[in-house]
């Protein structure tokens, strides 16, 4: 252990570019290990992919801690064997039981070996307390340094930048690769909500309607997460010990406030306002203009909405993480550049708002074609709050004394409780059944399965037109009945199911043995 410490107060000692050298150079090798975990994992079966992954997760450890961590005759050494023996197993049997059970196995082993290694343990390997060093391993170490890496990127475009070499050319050019794969991202999620968006784009779209994001965004989120969380795990073996009790900045940290050049933040903003500003026109013509255009063939206004909508709430979230980047990290200087700042990214919002009037109403069309649903309209509410979040944000962009946060969670807060008693069951019947009125379709198991709250409303369903359709009801109702009358205990009393028993007391209801009808109309979410 004397050799550990003397290691360990040599590395402590380093100056901070040694650190940062060391973490750039971790971050691209734990980037690397991402893309390998989503080439070997993702949507594959376990085999051979398991030695190998685990030969390059201990590759990547040991190359980045070799001014730490020695090859020793000991037990923690000693581990290895168990872990290779294990990792085989994957590629000489096939047991998917034990391929559960040594997963979770290799993943002890590889913390207490590591932990080991590196001397990072604050007890004897042969010590009870010894399982915190591992449950430290487990539950503190992936999550310690998240999110070092993008501090890191940060710090490395400020040193870039704060050359004077550093042109407002080389800045336009630094905004222009910032934004690029932004939109692609963007622009591909407008063309797959929009078929006319996508008409006017020419041959672009055919560029990224190659990009198949329903696999791509999986895959991406799946990579980033293993870089990460494999990064902040072995960064936290390299830096200082950390108290359990304390989450201390580690030593290398980098404040992103005011970190972000203005004109690589303008460029940025200037690019995807122009996509969108171009999309929002398209918007007009069609959802805010009652359709006056022509739909492109063989595309019915119900797939139109449905098509659309998830993408463009995506792209929202997408718009909303980047305003918060730049209200906070974007640097201030000249008063100039400060105010077209602010009237991009208030572009930006205003852009953002339509794309969320225009989901809402495509929703809202999906919704009189197939219906009411709890998800419908909790999405509906979700669009509320984020056009309430936007608006807040546009007053922070004029007022930069304005806390955000303190808004943000008073409405989460005050949105959460207001769902709660806008009794959407009660909503969720009345309109279903305004819709069966005009269309003549309706889901009645959909609606049996809602909460009492609604059985007033589902009684009017007893003068349906549709003899199924009353049947149905009246059975559901006949059960429901049964069911309220029976004894209950004080502690499961509840005003809602009093109050339909009441109004239940008030029907003579039987069983119809007809009883075949169910329109899964209301299932297509």
């Amino acid at each position: 252990m004397e050799d550990f410490s003397t290691a360990n107060r040599l590395y402590e000692r380093s100056d901070r570019p040694m650190l940062h050298n060391r973490s750039s150079r971790l971050l691209l090798c734990t980037v690397l290990l991402g893309i390998l975990a989503n080439w070997f994992f993702f949507e594959q079966l376990p085999g051979i992919s398991i030695p190998l992954f685990v030969f390059a997760f201990y590759s990547v450890f040991l190359w980045n801690t070799r001014n730490l961590v020695t090859v020793r005759r000991d037990f923690a050494w000693f581990l290895m064997i168990p872990i290779i023996l294990l990792s085989l197993t994957y590629l000489i049997f096939s047991n998917m039981v034990f391929n559960a059970l040594n997963m979770l196995a290799i993943s002890v082993l590889i913390v207490m070996q590591t932990t080991l290694a590196a001397g990072r343990s604050k007890f004897a390997w042969d010590s009870a307390k010894f399982i915190g060093d591992v449950f430290l391993g487990f539950f503190y170490r992936p999550f310690a340094f998240l999110f070092l890496p993008f501090r890191l990127v940060a710090r490395r475009l400020n040193r870039g930048l704060s050359a004077r070499k550093s042109s407002p050319l080389t800045k336009v050019f630094i905004g222009v690769l910032i934004a690029v794969p932004l939109v692609v991202i963007v622009v591909t999620l407008l063309a797959s909500a929009d078929e006319v968006f996508s008409y006017f784009l020419g041959s672009i779209p055919e560029v990224f309607a190659a990009i198949n994001l329903d696999q791509f965004m999986p895959r991406f989120i799946f990579a980033t997460v293993i870089a990460l969380c494999s990064f902040s795990y072995i960064w936290s073996l390299i830096t200082k010990q950390r108290p359990l009790t304390t989450f201390r900045q580690p030593e290398d940290y980098v404040s992103l406030t005011n970190s972000f050049d203005q004109v690589i933040a303008a460029t940025i903003l200037s690019i995807i306002n122009a996509i969108y500003v171009f999309f929002t026109l398209i918007q007009f013509s069609y959802l805010f203009g009652g359709f006056s255009l022509e739909l492109p063939k063989l595309f019915t206004y119900a797939e139109y909405a449905r098509r659309g909508f998830f993408e463009l709430v995506l792209v929202t979230l997408i718009n909303f993480s980047i305003l918060l980047a730049l209200v906070y990290w974007t640097k201030k200087s000249g008063k100039i550049m400060d105010r077209t700042l602010q009237v991009l990214e208030s572009l930006l919002v205003g852009c953002t708002l339509i794309m969320l009037g225009s989901a809402f109403i495509r929703m809202y069309l999906y919704e009189q074609m197939y219906g009411f649903t709890y998800l419908r309209v909790l999405t509906h509410a979700f669009m509320i709050v984020l056009f309430i979040l936007f608006i807040f944000t546009l007053y922070r962009i004029w007022n930069t004394r304005v806390k955000l946060f303190k808004y943000y969670l008073l409405t989460a807060i005050a949105a959460f409780v207001s769902i709660n008693y806008i009794n959407s069951d009660v909503l969720i019947t009345k309109w279903n059944i305004e819709r069966y009125e005009q269309t003549g379709k309706i889901d009645v198991g959909y609606l049996s399965s809602l909460s009492d709250s609604a059985l007033p409303q589902f009684t009017e369903l007893l003068q349906a037109k549709d003899e199924a359709v009353r049947a149905k009801t009246e059975n559901y109702l006949y059960e429901r009945k049964k069911e309220l009358n029976e004894d209950r205990s004080w502690q499961a009393f509840n005003l809602s199911s009093l109050h339909a028993k009441k109004v239940l007391a008030n029907f003579e209801l039987h069983l119809n043995k007809n009883d075949d009808y169910h329109t899964p109309d209301l299932s297509n979410d």
